[in-house]
């Protein structure tokens, strides 16, 4: 009978052990940092994501970065060494950045970071987890190029010129920029071509391992009517074909994609009249709700 309530109060405890070990469970992703190709005086940024399980309370994060010692001062997170990951939180970035020195020696550089939980509270299982990415730093004097783009087109208004959105992704170790693009614009039913705009200056400029966002306009020498319209994108580097894009985008009515805190307020101002009313109504519903209340509770007593 004591043994049979032993392995009872074993399996309760070691049941509530596992429960809060999974609870407190911890994972990283992706699990390494690759700054390989980069040249003297290159900056390389990644993200890194912490992720729980059942993210129920604040958990406290220390961080450790094991490089060599001339090394450690390259890398540094956005969000310090210590920090904390706020309940409800299941997956948590933490960003990593690798600065070259102008004057570094070539050479492969290697490491880790490694993530640790505070552990619980006092009355709870105190279990400290921890995991770990692997940090790989190449340093060479080659030049590397590895870059892409994605497109969409934008809604625009009346008088506006056709524009596009880029997503520029440099993945290589030098700056990058496009060096021309180009831009066929047709009607709504993509059968007449309506204009045809050829761009080959004003290009952003994408720095090495960094991923810019921004929009080109492509001037036309008329205004468009409110509808539908194709339109056909291409960018260029060196007469090499990156990225195209054909789709469909609307004309809307001009002030349509104004701010919306702007619209907002421009709303109260012309219909402040009508809201005031409605405001006024609605208090003198409550009040006469009230009154029938109190009325009916003094017949029943």
């Amino acid at each position: 009978m004591r043994v049979g309530m032993w392995l009872l109060v074993c399996g309760i405890a070691g049941g509530f052990f596992i429960a809060n070990e999974a609870r407190a469970g911890l994972g990283i992703s992706p699990p390494y940092v690759h700054a390989t190709h980069l040249v003297k005086g290159a900056r390389y940024s990644s993200v890194l994501y912490i992720v729980q399980g059942q993210p129920d309370e604040d958990l406290k994060i220390k961080a450790d970065i094991e490089l060599p010692a001339r090394v450690r001062p390259w890398v540094t997170l956005d969000t310090g060494l210590e920090f904390t990951i706020p309940k409800g939180t299941r997956q948590f970035p933490v960003g990593v950045t690798v600065q070259v020195p102008p004057d570094v020696e070539l050479g492969n550089y290697n490491g880790r970071v490694v993530f640790t939980s505070s552990p619980g509270q006092a009355g709870q299982v105190t279990i400290a987890l921890a995991v770990q990415a692997s940090i790989a730093i190449v340093v060479g004097n080659d030049t590397f190029e590895d870059f892409g783009a994605s497109l969409r087109h934008l809604d625009i208004e009346e008088g506006w010129d056709p524009r596009v959105y880029v997503r520029f992704d440099n993945r290589g170790n030098i700056p990058e920029a496009f060096s021309g693009a180009s831009y066929e614009l047709y009607d709504q039913f993509n059968s007449v071509r309506l204009a045809f705009v050829q761009k080959n200056a004003d290009f952003p400029e994408t720095l090495p391992f960094v991923s810019k966002e921004y929009t080109v306009e492509f001037p036309i020498n008329f205004n468009l009517s409110i509808g539908q319209y194709w339109g056909t994108v291409s960018f260029y580097k060196n007469d090499k074909l990156i990225a195209s894009q054909k789709g469909v985008f609307s004309v809307l009515k001009r002030g349509s994609l104004a701010n919306s805190s702007a619209s907002i307020l421009g709303f109260i101002r012309t219909y402040w009249m009508y809201e005031t009313i409605i405001l006024v109504l609605a208090i003198f519903a409550y009040g006469v709700f009230l009154r029938k209340r109190r009325r009916a509770r003094s017949l029943y007593l």
